[in-house]
């Protein structure tokens, strides 16, 4: 299957607005079918053709019922609509964010799923849930009995699943997070250090650590050097990019392909993992291949989650609706709402729902639905960006600051998942990465909302009660943290932003570190130009010299691409091969100043760098919209 570069989802100009409105009223689609065209070409921004076929076939209209004007103007629509469909989470009461949080801070005790049903120990734990200072965790937080069996209730299903397969879903609602302490083995572990020792094995002006760290993050494996940069970058025949239709105009991480068998599960690594040479690293490639295996229960589940297993606990219909005959508050009157909050908090506390600790859908999944084949419908390939980075912390540096908040990649890599693997941690404290997201409640008297909101205009304080949210702050919630320690698994959507939160040397007068595998999975509904597409950009991949094993690398035709198959079968057959694929090669290096050496690499990366920091700057600002509480 052909990859398809996306044309940036910019919305209609208002004289295309208007060309739409005159062609409407000649022929248009029903609502329904809108909706379906719309869900259709949105992800896959399809040629004209191809739109005129589908109209053919789900309507009754005909092939040429619309002009190539209005059909390229309505796919542009469908774009711009697909990618601006914003995510939001339902908004979390303050009382579902403790239960949420006492679920993950129990499942991180030791054999949790087998003292789960030891009354005495259940009764301790209990016990300690109460006595915790809820109101240091959340404003107006509490937690009551009720809540407390509710979390054992929950524990007790979820340990079912894990037993039988190692993963542990945590702040679960709208989406979720998933943690696993048993998918890296001590023997697995040992593997991943032994094959990574290679890349960390380097003269020390080799060592590339990440711009801007303070020499702290060093990087072995990262999809910003070498990336796609459109225009630029050569392509295999059957593959094409335009840069005025990408979602970012300069570059994109190359993912590698990824087969999947759909009987056994088996993934096997169908093209070189960028900046991880396929010969010299060759003993990682299968480290890399059981690490995604590992993950694609977790990812489907993710994949999943939305539509299938997502769950609402608690519910509010009420906050503090203004009583008979009461006058309605003033927002201008600063004295009268002193008064009314120090009232308010005597007599007046919101009606807040305890949790059912008989409720059968707290939790919706069971073993049975995490799949340990036939992933994503039925996929036989996905796409995966891979990263290996180590933090390294000293007594002269012994604090790493934390992470900024952000989501992985950008829209033209179409990333929906990450899984993190902290393979090796030794003499750092204790570290948790942080996740948040948009919610959902900036109509809260929203009638055709499940949880639409009874509330009197102005009554912050009450909403505040209700919900973990600042009602007169931004519409980013924050959904909860989890610890990173050595040995663990996590996997998330990238629905959620999420941030590391700061750590240190445990020990300050010995060095310490933190070493990690990130894989990103790309929408396994919207492939994107991979390195099966892009030949190696690395110059010191090339040979020097000729040498009697197979080509490292691929040598470029007499139109200056890449044909790397015949290349390898033809050099490793004659020397002679080797020597005219080479005077190819030097000829297209001298035309096109390609493949990329380290110092120009380190330059584009400074650009990309640049241009997703802008970005993710734009995003921040995006997100961050304020809570709009109809005045009412």
């Amino acid at each position: 299957m052909a990859n398809q570069a996306f044309r940036s989802p910019v919305p209609l100009t208002s004289d295309e607005e208007e060309f739409m409105k005159h062609e409407h009223k000649r022929v248009k689609l029903t609502d329904e079918q809108q909706e379906a065209f719309d869900s259709w070409a949105g992800p896959k921004d399809p040629d004209v053709s191809d739109a005129k076929f589908w109209i053919e076939r789900n309507t009754e209209l005909d092939f040429n019922a619309f002009s190539f004007g209005y059909l390229n103007l309505f796919i542009k629509q469908a774009v711009w609509r697909y990618h601006h469909r914003e995510f939001k989470a339902v908004t979390l009461l303050v009382r579902e964010c403790c239960v949420l949080r006492v679920v993950d801070e129990l499942s991180d005790k030791p054999q949790w799923w087998l003292k789960v049903n030891d009354d005495s120990i259940v009764a301790k734990w209990k016990s300690e849930a109460l006595e915790i200072d809820w109101a240091s965790y959340i404003e107006h937080a509490h937690f009551t009995p009720s809540m407390a069996d509710a979390c054992i209730s929950e524990l007790r299903k979820k340990a079912e699943v894990y037993e039988q397969t190692g993963l542990m879903p945590v702040y679960d609602y709208c989406t979720a997070v998933i943690k696993s302490d048993s998918i890296l083995t001590p023997e697995f572990v040992m593997s991943i250090r032994d094959a990574v020792k290679s890349l960390e094995d380097v003269p020390s002006d080799c060592k590339d650590w990440h711009p801007n760290s303070n020499d702290q993050v060093l990087d072995l494996v990262h999809p910003s050097l070498w990336p796609l940069v459109y225009g630029s970058s050569k392509m295999l025949h059957d593959r094409t990019t335009s840069r005025n239709k990408v979602l970012s105009r300069e570059f994109q991480w190359l993912p590698c392909d990824v087969d999947l068998n759909r009987i056994n599960g088996k993934a096997k690594i169908a093209s070189y993992i960028n900046n991880l040479h396929p010969v010299e690293q060759a003993h990682l490639y299968p480290i890399i291949e059981q690490l995604i295996e590992k993950s694609l229960p977790a990812w489907d589940l993710i994949y999943n989650w939305e539509d299938k297993f997502a769950v609402q606990r608690l519910v509010t219909s009420n906050a503090r609706p203004l009583a008979e005959n009461e006058t309605p508050r003033n927002q201008k009157d600063p004295e009268r709402n002193a008064r009314d909050k120090a009232w308010f908090r005597e007599t007046h506390g919101p009606p807040l729902p305890d949790a059912d600790p008989e409720a059968k859908d707290y939790v919706k999944f069971t073993a049975a639905d995490i799949k340990s084949s036939d992933f994503f419908g039925g996929k036989d390939r996905c796409q995966v960006i891979v990263k290996l980075a180590n933090i390294h912390l000293t007594p002269e540096n012994p604090t790493y600051e934390g992470g900024s908040w952000h989501t992985e990649g950008l829209l033209n890599e179409h990333i929906v998942s990450t899984a993190l693997f902290y393979y090796d941690c030794e003499n750092i404290t204790d570290c948790t990465l942080n996740f948040r997201t948009c919610a959902n409640r900036e109509e809260l008297d929203d009638s055709d909302s499940r949880t639409s909101l009874d509330y009197e205009q102005y009554d912050w304080w009450s909403i505040k009660q209700a919900f973990a949210i600042d009602p007169r702050g931004h519409t980013l919630q924050n959904v909860g943290s989890v610890h990173t320690r050595g040995g663990r698994a996590l996997f998330f959507p990238n629905l959620l932003q999420h941030q590391v939160f700061p750590f240190k040397l445990a020990d300050p007068s010995k060095p310490g570190h933190r070493k990690i595998v990130a894989l990103f999975l790309v929408d396994p509904a919207i492939p994107v130009i991979s390195t099966s597409n892009v030949p190696p950009q690395q110059k010191h991949w090339w040979p020097a010299e000729p040498k009697i094993e197979p080509l490292l690398a691929p040598a470029p035709d007499d139109q200056g691409l890449i044909q790397w198959e015949t290349a390898q079968k033809e050099w490793a057959n004659s020397e002679d091969a080797w020597l005219k694929a080479r005077e190819n090669w030097e000829q297209a290096v001298s035309r096109d100043k390609w493949p990329i050496g380290m110092e120009e690499a380190k330059e584009l990366r400074k650009e990309l760098m640049a241009g997703r920091t802008w970005m993710k700057e734009k995003e921040a600002g995006w997100l961050k919209t304020e809570w709009n509480f109809c005045e009412h």
